[in-house]
């Protein structure tokens, strides 16, 4: 008797999968390279079932493409999401990486973009194929992508929320918009200026600059502070964890 599989599924979360694929993209850009070297540079020494596991997972986010036997390259959208700019770009690259899976846009075709809670995804899966234990481990990378992306602000929540937000602010907030702001940015190591000081209104924000992130904004809300947090721990997934010092 053949043994059970569940449908296919990715094996880890986005948020992993970005990591991923930015380790490759880091060493390659956008060549076509073999599949082992991409393995290689995620830290593999060979072909495993675990290389080959996250290899199809960056595959099915559209991280990578397949472009003959044996060999791939990284995707504009994966670029988009390392390097988008305006936001707008990185988050819909994000929006579209998360619902790329077959699973996954099943899941929110299933309940109309809302996502329930553990038992309803947990029984649909079931309602699907999967084993006892393709249903746990299809459940967790799911919600984890799910939350990664809400917390970058490129979940369908969050965009229909924004869509919907009214043009006009509350008095208040107009007030509170017009007062300038100031913010002082330090520069990468290496970058040749201890900082720059400008101004700049709006509520609490960040873009990247050449010399590093621009922090722009105030707020007297902990729940603001707090989620403006997630934002750059969000941000600091898909930047290099050492900067490079310029030649000078």
């Amino acid at each position: 008797m053949s043994r059970m599989r569940s449908p296919n599924f990715p094996s880890i979360p986005l948020e992993h999968a970005i990591r991923a694929a930015r380790t490759v993209w880091d060493n390659n850009r956008r060549s076509v390279i073999m599949r082992e070297d991409a393995a290689k540079d995620m830290g593999y020494t060979a072909m495993s079932g675990r290389a080959l596991s996250v290899l199809g997972a960056l595959n099915q986010y559209g991280l990578v493409e397949n472009v003959s036997k044996g060999q791939l390259r990284v995707t504009k959208r994966a670029e988009d999401i390392f390097h988008g700019y305006p936001e707008d770009v990185k988050l819909t690259a994000l929006h579209e990486a998360s619902n790329a899976p077959a699973l996954y846009s099943d899941i929110y075709e299933r309940f109309e973009g809302a996502i329930p809670g553990d038992n309803a995804v947990r029984s649909f899966l079931f309602q699907k194929g999967f084993t006892n234990e393709g249903v746990e481990k299809a459940l967790r990378a799911f919600l984890e992508t799910n939350r990664y992306v809400e917390i970058a602000g490129a979940s369908e929540s969050y965009r229909a929320a924004d869509q919907s937000a009214p043009d006009s602010p509350p008095l208040e907030q107009q007030e509170e918009e017009q007062r300038p702001v100031e913010t002082v940015i330090t520069p990468a190591p290496g970058a040749g200026k201890s900082g720059i000081t400008f101004f700049r209104q709006g509520p609490l924000d960040f873009s990247l600059t050449s010399n590093g992130i621009a922090l722009t904004g105030n707020t007297n809300s902990a729940a603001d502070l707090k989620a403006f947090i997630e934002r750059l721990k969000v941000l600091a997934a898909v930047l290099p964890d050492t900067v490079e010092a310029s030649d000078e």
